[in-house]
């Protein structure tokens, strides 16, 4: 029996473009004399580094800092150099999944506080791939082995493995970084590897589903 692999989203060209620039994207502003930013919230796209533009005439100096750390060595989650005019990126801020995020200015943190609104991906932001070929070595391992592969960083990904409508079982809390691939295996509940242990064929569906983003699903014959 010929064996089919196909994926039901269609991610095209996607896994090797990390950069989705879908028209959202907008530059966090300083303006003055009074030290502020521009207005109280700022929208960027999943996987766009934002930039921070001081329009401040009086030359006075700011910067866009998270409220939150968990970056490099438990940083800000993103933050931008400190600058008097013109423009610098807010590094980290294409790590960020969908949410909002609070930001302030270290230069003014009593005056100059703001949101950062990062919005869900329009395409996938992950790429899947079933591993395991055979039922019988599925249902003796108890496992399925999976590839992931990061079209953007995506953290706490969920990927669970089916047949039909029922639950085989899942692996979560996963970790992906962007333009990185990495095998996952997910282990079958008790009910799952018996199900499987009394097929001699099934067509396993497997997804993953990053939070806050499109789930993505394979399909592979096992035989």
């Amino acid at each position: 029996m010929r064996r089919v692999i196909f994926a039901i989203a269609v991610i095209g060209g996607a896994v090797f473009g990390v950069s989705q620039a879908l028209g959202a994207s907008e530059a966090i502003t300083a303006i003055g004399p009074d030290p502020h930013y521009g207005k109280a919230s700022f929208t960027i796209d999943r996987g766009t580094t934002a930039t921070f533009d001081n329009q401040d005439s009086s030359a006075t100096t700011h910067d866009v800092t998270a409220f939150d750390t968990g970056g490099a060595k438990n940083l800000p989650l993103f933050r931008s150099a400190t600058i008097s005019a013109g423009q610098t990126p807010v590094n980290g801020t294409n790590a960020l999944g969908a949410g909002t995020y609070r930001f302030f200015c270290t230069v003014h943190p009593a005056q100059m506080t703001g949101q950062l609104v990062v919005t869900p991906s329009a395409s996938p932001t992950v790429a899947v791939k079933v591993l395991s070929k055979k039922v019988g070595q599925v249902s003796k391992s108890g496992k399925v082995k999976v590839k992931l592969t990061g079209v953007l960083a995506s953290t706490g990904v969920s990927v669970t493995a089916r047949v039909g409508k029922k639950k085989l079982g899942t692996a979560k809390g996963i970790d992906v970084s962007a333009g990185a691939s990495s095998t996952v295996k997910v282990p079958l509940s008790r009910a799952g590897k018996n199900f499987l242990s009394h097929k001699k064929s099934a067509k396993l569906k497997v997804t993953a589903s990053p939070p806050g983003d499109q789930a993505v699903t394979a399909v592979q014959r096992l035989n």
